[in-house]
């Protein structure tokens, strides 16, 4: 059945800013999709995919749902951030910036992450996030400083090497790129971006024609680009096999700029089934959302990170925050536990079995409970 485009807009007031939130149905990429725009520009966005008998009062519900879905979120986002202001814990600090960073909303994620140093200065990935939205920003020059700083901090610390090296790429600083890459990968061997940002780099190089004496020859650049892009193929991560192998394709074709070009693009385009950042705002929704007791909610994410799981078996990060939610949702059943208990007691005050097991998961309970509190922490 045809069916007329339809679609939402509308404005919402957060953090002393207007966003403007637009869901429409495109009948034919069979999807709802809802943007958040500031001021013109495309902050954000989220799909769902429908299928094209979908009834048109179904298809408005679903519409509905999806724009009042992603108009909370901003505004649960910053009603968050008010909250987290109030405290002092760098690590909600650093989780929030995270958040607004993965939204494009760079003075939020700037200020957030100067908040997480200002409270604990040696938070070194509070540095590194910190020259990453300088980054995003196009801010370069105080990106560089940054993680200068950083080194300066913890020169054992790849990731700021890494994105040093990559800021120096930027600044068509090719030397100072290299010897920040290598660096990287001298810490940490296995370190993927910083593999794949030394192949841009290298290419570049090849494309331009540099004959910089600094940099290795020609050739050994070539060889050392294909052996990483090897070994990033042989595992898993975030970046998707096929600009991988389009570059390794057109290295062999002697066309260093469209190999080049596939691994910008290859950068640029991450596999989006893979977001870590899905923690940051299980967190915080968890500790300041009020979704604490929310059994659906976290059901919801732990769902996510096992789908996640059985795609990148191998990711640490993506077993540890499951299993930090099985202790969430056993800490929900436990408190159900002494609501069941208390119940049977309001009911028959006498009923000496359900007093003595109020006893022992009170008493018990405890040691949980604060368990849980500090790996939360």
């Amino acid at each position: 059945m045809m069916m007329e485009n339809i679609g939402l807009n509308s404005e919402i007031q957060a953090g002393g800013k207007t966003f403007h939130v637009q869901t429409q149905y495109l009948e034919a990429d069979k999807k709802i999709t809802a943007n958040v725009f500031e001021d013109g520009r495309l902050l954000t966005g989220k799909s769902v995919e429908v299928v094209s008998e979908t009834p048109a009062p179904e298809m408005k519900v679903l519409l509905n749902r999806l724009h009042r879905e992603t108009s909370n979120e901003i505004e649960m986002l910053f009603y968050i951030s008010d909250k987290v202001r109030t405290i002092q814990h760098s690590i909600s600090n650093n989780k929030l910036g995270l958040v607004f960073l993965k939204k494009n909303l760079y003075d939020e994620a700037i200020r957030e992450f100067q908040s997480a140093l200002d409270i604990d200065p040696g938070f070194m990935e509070a540095y590194s996030n910190l020259g990453k939205a300088y980054l995003k920003k196009k801010m370069l020059q105080q990106a560089k400083e940054i993680f200068e700083q950083g080194i300066k901090n913890n020169s054992l610390y790849p990731d700021f090497h890494n994105n040093l090296g990559f800021t120096h790429y930027l600044l068509n600083d090719m030397k100072d790129a290299v010897q920040g890459l290598l660096k990287a990968l001298e810490i940490n061997p296995e370190y993927t971006d910083a593999q794949l940002n030394l192949c841009i780099v290298y290419l570049k190089s090849i494309v331009d024609d540099n004959f910089d004496k600094s940099l290795p020859p020609k050739i050994e650049r070539m060889n050392n680009t294909k052996e990483l892009l090897g070994k990033i193929l042989e595992k898993d991560s975030i970046y998707k096999p096929e600009y991988i192998t389009k570059a390794l394709e057109r290295i062999e074709e002697n066309d260093y700029q469209k190999a080049h070009e596939a691994l910008e693009l290859c950068q640029a385009d991450p596999d989006l089934t893979f977001d870590l950042e899905i923690e940051n705002e299980f967190y915080l929704n968890f500790m300041f959302g009020g979704k604490g007791k929310d059994d659906s909610y976290i059901q919801n994410y732990t769902d996510q990170l096992t789908a996640m799981i059985e795609k990148y078996p191998e990711f640490p990060d993506l077993r540890n925050s499951l299993g930090i939610a099985n202790l969430i949702q056993c800490r929900n059943l436990f408190l159900n536990a002494l609501e069941e208990f208390r119940s049977a007691l309001k009911i028959n005050p006498g009923y000496k079995k359900a007093a003595k097991n109020l006893k022992l998961a009170e008493n018990d309970g405890k040691g949980f409970l604060i368990l849980l509190r500090a790996i939360l922490k």
